[in-house]
């Protein structure tokens, strides 16, 4: 674990919901507003694929968050100071599991689907600026987008608890999510700065 400056830009609480929604709207622009024949139209929903069967949604992309980890090399960072005598409290980074579940009755449209996902998660690693959506678009985030192989025992435990088939799908890790503290900044000792002129440390004079 580091103990480096915490230099990674941070958003409130409404983090983990924008970046859920910058990855659909992205997924959007490619798929739903794509104009391409078998893709144009298809929805981009932020849930779970038993929640979008039970919505009697015939033909989507599920976007899934199922797991939220601790970004563990950053948690010990240490806190930013907003002044020289104060200290902010640590921030909280995480990163996202997601599942990116093509959903369509006929194999060859869900297959199509589950290509252009593929695609475009590949092609566009790095989501920043207007990229983003809510608050983290001005928060000078920077989302990293990374497929993540899922084994078998993995899957299966994925997908057991959802009440339906398994389906082809696609891991990510959204990584780049640091949740920011609600409390006050705290009083620290001051950051002292000191100059030692280098004949002192050698012992030259001048």
């Amino acid at each position: 674990m580091t103990t480096a400056d915490f230099s990674v830009p941070m958003a409130g609480y409404g983090a983990i919901r924008d970046a859920m929604e910058s990855l659909a709207a992205l997924l959007r622009a490619h798929i739903t507003n794509s104009g391409e024949a078998g893709l144009a139209g298809v929805p981009v929903r932020v849930n779970s694929p038993r929640e979008v069967e039970l919505a009697n949604v015939s033909s989507a992309v599920a976007v899934w968050l199922h797991r939220v980890d601790v970004a563990a090399d950053l948690l010990n960072a240490t806190p930013p100071r907003p002044s020289s005598d104060r200290e902010s409290h640590r921030p909280l980074p995480v990163e996202l599991a997601v599942s990116v579940v093509p959903i369509n009755g006929e194999a060859a449209v869900a297959n199509l689907l589950l290509g252009r996902v593929l695609q475009v998660l590949s092609d566009h690693r790095r989501l920043t600026g207007a990229q983003l959506a809510g608050t983290l678009a001005s928060s000078g985030t920077v989302l990293t987008l990374g497929l993540d192989l899922h084994g078998a025992y993995e899957l299966n435990l994925l997908w057991s608890g959802q009440q339906t088939n398994a389906r082809p799908s696609v891991g990510l890790r959204v990584a780049g999510v640091v949740i920011d503290s609600h409390l006050d900044d705290l009083a620290s000792a001051p950051v002292l700065d000191a100059t030692i002129p280098l004949a002192q440390i050698v012992g030259a004079t001048a």
